[in-house]
């Protein structure tokens, strides 16, 4: 299994003082702050540091802060551990720093990107008449309906974000938002306002999307050292040549961040580690699956845990032991799709007479397991959903 993603946190994450402790510990902090400072000709350790909340969540300087901490985070957790990931993944201006860190964008590139990024989303608003909620306890088939029937021209509003099964943003005009959390709420769900200046990845911010390609045309994308996945597609970029056109539509669109995460689950993710102010995605993430640690690396101390290689490993250890005992239960009560009896009673019969003696070694409490047998009796499990013929997306829903 390809077990570690690094995940990068998005606007609502900024805090006031975010930075400050890396940069009393390290000198890679003190020169990438002033890299971006130099960039856009803004002290940002001083905005980070020294701005009212108000001033330091205006989106044109949200971004470029909450890029320069999390790039910060993912360098000293480089230089301290060294340890690079499978697959990474960044929520909405934090695709960002998931390409910096991937070596797709230079960083001071990245910097001056997002502070242009910010200042077109702040214009497409001028009047800042939208918003952005998280609604909760509906689902995102009901949420949606109930904004097509309130959207209009002058009144749009849509799902921004659809962050997990239970949890997801809607954006759009005031006015349209508030008809929405009304509506939303007879039917028993839960709302919360967001500390954003906007009403990103709506269609409020199409003005943004129409003039966002005349800042990236002028940059050339390198392809990723690992795979990054999409907000757009929920999928990993093909090239450097798809960077610049998800991004543009990144603005517009919304944020796949559930199907995201499932797609790194699906290829074997155990451990997420958020690098970043605050720790907003990894308590996402907790919620989103039990099969997998997360973990933030927002400041010095939470070096602490991360070096731990010994306790992380007890945990990998853990969770591959449930992952294993939740697909031994799912491959056997798993429907049958397979219309060849023959063919299928040939393959799975060995397949779960394997099961049947790896379950027995795994479940004996006085025999410790390795990784790689516990890999092993995972895959035995995905043969037999395979030899089941079991659809996709149930299979996927398999392994959340």
């Amino acid at each position: 299994m390809k077990g570690l993603a690094f995940v990068f946190p998005g606007q609502g994450s900024q805090v006031v003082g975010m930075g400050r402790s890396f940069w009393n510990d390290f000198t890679i902090a003190k020169r990438l702050f002033e890299e971006a400072s130099d960039a856009i000709h803004l002290d940002v350790k001083k905005l980070c540091w020294d701005s009212p909340i108000h001033e330091l969540t205006q989106t044109q300087n949200a971004q470029p802060a909450i890029l320069t901490v999390s790039v910060i985070a993912y360098q000293v957790y480089l230089q301290e551990i060294g340890e690079k990931p499978h697959y990474a993944a960044g929520h909405s201006v934090g695709e960002y720093a998931a390409l910096v860190c991937a070596g797709v964008i230079p960083f001071q590139d990245a910097v001056r990107l997002v502070r242009q990024r910010g200042v077109l989303m702040q214009h497409a608003d001028p009047q800042q008449v939208g918003t952005m909620v998280a609604v909760t306890d509906i689902p995102a088939q009901a949420l949606r309906k109930i904004c097509a029937e309130i959207s209009t021209d002058h009144y749009p509003v849509d799902i921004a974000c659809l962050n997990s099964e239970r949890q997801h943003v809607v954006a759009g005009h005031r006015q349209a938002v508030g008809h929405v959390v009304k509506q939303a709420e007879r039917l028993g769900a839960k709302h919360t306002h967001l500390n954003v200046s906007a009403a990103f990845h709506s269609p409020m911010m199409i003005p943004a999307a129409e003039q966002f390609p005349d800042h990236l045309q002028s940059l050339t994308f390198a392809d990723a050292e690992w795979p990054i996945i999409s907000n757009v597609t929920a999928a990993p970029y093909q090239s450097g040549n798809s960077v610049a056109e998800h991004l543009q539509q990144q603005l517009t669109m919304p944020v796949r961040w559930l199907e995201s995460m499932n797609y790194m689950l699906g290829h074997g993710i155990l451990e997420i580690i958020e690098m970043g102010p605050k720790n907003v995605l990894s308590t996402l993430i907790r919620k989103i699956t039990t099969h997998a640690a997360a973990y933030s690396l927002s400041q010095p101390s939470d070096l602490l845990s991360l070096s731990n290689s010994f306790e992380r490993q007890k945990t990998l250890i853990r969770l591959r032991k449930k992952i294993f005992q939740d697909l031994t239960v799912k491959s056997i009560i798993a429907r049958n799709y397979n219309e060849d009896t023959n063919a299928y009673s040939q393959r799975v019969t060995p397949l779960f007479a394997q099961l049947k003696l790896a379950a027995e070694r795994i479940n004996t409490n006085d025999m410790e397991c390795s990784e790689e047998e516990l890999d092993q009796s995972i895959r035995i499990c995905k043969l037999i959903l395979e030899a089941k013929q079991a659809p996709p997306q149930e299979a996927a829903n398999l392994r959340s």
